[in-house]
């Protein structure tokens, strides 16, 4: 009688580790299927509009982004203010990529900006911020500052 106890427990635990065993399997599976190269971000990218500050001024805000072989280089014109930076593409899954940032920096901020433009634009220029894309119909959108891009005349699409 206890041998087909054993039997069965046996069994039982063979049948937990295999089930354990393809469920790992096709875990990596979806994730294989679902990686993207950051060459498919390859391109070139803007949008342009305005934004109205909390005193009610209206500032001509534009921001142009250009991704070649992993890495990426920004641009971002708020009135007076502009905001540089590159760095690396790290790959994505589930259409979502991000932006690593090496270098930035930031000239003619003014004194006029909302605190929220500013610290999307001092966010955007340290070394090490990273910025993740989601995808916005045929634009990406970055989560951490806000910014829309959308690909270029002629560009082509995601």
């Amino acid at each position: 009688m206890t041998s087909c106890v054993h039997r069965g427990l046996r069994r039982g635990w063979l049948l937990s580790v295999l089930a354990m065993a393809i469920a790992m399997l096709l875990g990596m599976l979806a994730l294989w299927l679902s990686f993207m190269s950051s060459t498919e971000l390859d391109g070139r990218y803007q949008s342009s509009g305005q934004v109205q500050l909390s005193n009610g001024q209206v500032l001509d805000i534009s921001h142009s982004l250009q991704v070649s072989n992993g890495r990426f280089y920004a641009m971002t014109r708020q009135g007076a203010s502009i905001l540089e930076t590159s760095g690396v593409v790290d790959y994505g899954f589930l259409g979502n990529y991000r932006l690593r940032v090496r270098d930035g920096q930031v000239t003619g901020l003014s004194s006029e900006t909302d605190d929220e433009l500013v610290f999307n634009l001092l966010y955007g220029r340290h070394k090490g911020s990273t910025i993740r894309l989601a995808r916005f119909n045929d634009c990406l959108y970055a989560l951490e500052t806000r910014q829309i891009y959308c690909p270029a005349p002629g560009a082509k699409h995601l």
